[in-house]
């Protein structure tokens, strides 16, 4: 009877021990679905993370031209592994036409921890880049309105276009004012040119120095509108919006993909009437990335990630 007793409590034991191994079983692979899924989808979510920073990085340079921005990032991001049709861009981030933001997402598939219950996972990554010109935006405090370059290279900035409108900015910066030899303006033009009514006589002596710093032949520039701008008679602001170019008001922020960067010399200056006589030498399509070489190397423009 002892032996029998003895033998079933064995019996009962190994029965024990298959239930803890199978539960140890379980606890192993759960530990493995953590180790060997987790780390799966944290190497595949970094690459992905690369992979929008890239494509973030190469649209922004394009900006403010939103077609190029947006073609490039997507070919960058498809080039890398990216699903076309799971990656957004987005330029004009935050209303700031420097900016573009990219967001990708990726289906994975668990491995081990298909045996918890689990099958996939989406992950997303985004980022934001800016562009950072390499030109720093010294130009003369005006916005050429009307004057078509093309046809005449001999515009005429500082003049009366509209009533209140004397092609005049808010969005500029003069630099060593008091030394006439050396003073000079920087035009923010990059998030868009403020205009603003009247003629802004305050700065007439300043022109004038810097008139007289680039007698006889030396070169400045001055922005303007894109031609194709001036001709249709409608002009984009900074918010999507369009206004006529005669119905401009104090305060309206011109998008920088409707202007154009020249570079002339000076013919005269008209103190009185403050009137600034120029001749075009050359046109820089600025929204397509054209800047002066003595700014800026052969790209034209960089770009840095800001999220």
């Amino acid at each position: 009877m002892r032996k029998i007793i003895n033998k079933l409590l064995f019996k009962n034991e190994d029965g024990q021990s298959l239930v803890a191994f199978a539960l140890l079983f379980v606890v192993l692979m759960g530990f493995s679905a953590l180790v060997v899924d987790v780390g799966f989808i944290e190497v595949k979510k970094a690459h992905l993370q690369n992979v929008v920073d890239a494509a973030a990085l190469a649209g922004a340079v394009d900006l403010p031209d939103s077609n190029i921005a947006i073609k490039n990032a997507k070919k960058v991001a498809v080039s890398n592994g990216a699903e076309i049709e799971k990656v957004t861009v987005k330029p004009g981030y935050k209303g700031e036409p420097t900016k573009l933001e990219v967001v990708a997402h990726q289906t994975l598939k668990y491995t081990f921890a298909r045996i918890l219950g689990f099958n996939e996972i989406e992950v997303y990554s985004r980022a934001v880049a800016q562009k950072i010109s390499n030109w720093s935006g010294e130009a003369l405090p005006f916005l050429n309105l009307d004057d078509d370059y093309v046809t005449n290279p001999e515009i005429v900035a500082w003049e009366k276009t509209s009533p209140g409108d004397f092609e005049s900015i808010n969005n500029y910066t003069i630099f060593n004012p008091g030394e006439p030899s050396e003073i000079y303006f920087e035009v923010d033009y990059i998030n868009g040119v403020e205009l603003k009514k009247g003629t802004v006589a305050n700065i007439k002596q300043e022109i004038g120095q810097i008139y007289t710093q680039h007698l006889p032949d030396k070169h400045v520039y001055v922005l303007s509108l894109n031609r194709n701008v001036m001709l249709s008679g409608q002009v984009m602001l900074i918010d999507g919006s369009y206004a006529s170019l005669s119905k401009l008001k104090n305060g309206d922020i011109v998008h920088p993909n409707q202007l154009v960067l020249l570079e002339c010399i000076f013919n005269d200056y008209d103190m009185k009437d403050k009137s600034l006589y120029l001749t075009t030498l050359k046109v820089y399509d600025i929204a397509k990335n054209e800047f002066p070489t003595d700014y800026n190397g052969p790209s034209g423009s960089e770009s840095k990630l800001v999220e």
